[in-house]
C-alpha cells in the first residue's frame, strides 16, 4: 500500500522525489562514538548560542559560590500589611453594623407609614359606613305606644 501524496494546488510544480531538497534538514549519519550515561555523569542543559539547549556535564560547569542573602531587618513596630488587613476588617464590621441599624430604622419608618395609612382607611370607612354626608336630611322618629284596659292601644309616631 502506498502513502498518499500531500495536497498541492493545481498549477504548482510537482517536486521530483529523486532530487534532494537543498533547503530541508540534512540527515546525520547514525554512526560515531557511543557514550554511556553511566560514564559521563549527570548532565545539565544550558542555553546555547543559537537559541537551542546544549548538554553540559555538571562537573564541567564553573562553580561560583554566592554569598547568602543578608537577613531583612525587622522593623520596630507593627507590620503595615497587618495594619491594612486589620483596618479592612474593622471597616467591614462597621459597615455591617451600620447596615443593620439602617435596616432597623427603615423598618420602623415603613411600619409607622403602614399604621397611618390603616388608621386613615379605618376613619374613611367609618365615615362612609355611618352615612354622615353633608347636605342630607336627618329625621328623628319617636314611636309612642300606650296600652289601656281591655286590650285598647294607641300608637303615636312623630318625626322631628
Amino acid at each position: 500500500m502506498t502513502t498518499p501524496l500531500p495536497y498541492r494546488p493545481p498549477g504548482d510544480p510537482v517536486p521530483d522525489p529523486l532530487t534532494p531538497d537543498l533547503y530541508g534538514p540534512v540527515q546525520q549519519p547514525l554512526s560515531g562514538a557511543v557514550e554511556l550515561a553511566a560514564d559521563r555523569g549527570p548532565v545539565v542543559y544550558v542555553p546555547g548560542a543559537h537559541g537551542g539547549f546544549v548538554a553540559v556535564r555538571r562537573e564541567d560547569l564553573p562553580t561560583i559560590h554566592t554569598p547568602a542573602p543578608a537577613p531583612v531587618p525587622v522593623s520596630a513596630g507593627v507590620d503595615p500589611q497587618a495594619q491594612r488587613v486589620a483596618a479592612k476588617g474593622v471597616f467591614a464590621a462597621g459597615a455591617g453594623v451600620g447596615a443593620y441599624f439602617a435596616a432597623g430604622a427603615a423598618a420602623i419608618v415603613v411600619d409607622s407609614l403602614v399604621k397611618v395609612l390603616l388608621a386613615g382607611g379605618v376613619a374613611a370607612g367609618a365615615a362612609l359606613a355611618t352615612g354622615r354626608r353633608k347636605g342630607g336630611d336627618t329625621y328623628i322618629t319617636h314611636h309612642h305606644v300606650a296600652n289601656r284596659w281591655f286590650g285598647r292601644s294607641t300608637t303615636t309616631i312623630r318625626n322631628r
